[in-house]
């Protein structure tokens, strides 16, 4: 099965100290064929929330920017199956998912672009640990995993 995670869930698989950690990795348990993917678009989101996470002391000095090189390294690797998208056709889906949800939930625009970006790309399975995000992906169809 393939999984799309949102940055909430890829702080918590890397960062030891973050509170949702254990259950992140617990993921693979359950799914132990499960392949997470990666895509451009995480790239941005993921590694500025790892810097982010970094200057707000969540994490030591450097160590957002060595979870950055890590992953990078990961994905070049393969541990992590990169996925091309059309840009287009995410941000169509995007403001579609934004006219049908935006009145009645808190809808951020990044989280557009996960949920919509999961949806382009067919995942199986949407991670996070970000509620109004999870509200989101559910409602536009997305099957939530429980971590």
């Amino acid at each position: 099965m393939t999984f799309y995670a949102d940055s909430s869930w890829w702080l918590a698989v890397k960062c030891r100290h973050d509170m949702h950690h254990r259950r992140a990795w617990r993921f693979f348990d359950r799914n132990p064929d499960g392949e997470v993917m990666w895509t451009p678009w995480q790239r941005v989101e993921v590694f500025n929330c790892f810097l982010q996470a970094e200057r707000h002391g969540l994490v030591d000095e450097s160590e957002g920017r060595q979870m950055i090189r890590l992953l990078d390294q990961e994905v070049r690797l393969g541990y992590w199956p990169h996925r091309e998208l059309s840009w287009t056709n995410a941000i169509r889906r995007a403001c579609q998912i934004s006219a049908d949800h935006s009145l009645d939930l808190i809808v951020r625009g990044m989280d557009l672009f996960h949920v919509a970006i999961a949806l382009e790309l067919k995942a199986e399975g949407f991670l996070s640990f970000d509620e109004e995000q999870m509200e989101l992906a559910a409602r536009a169809g997305l099957r939530l995993v429980k971590l």
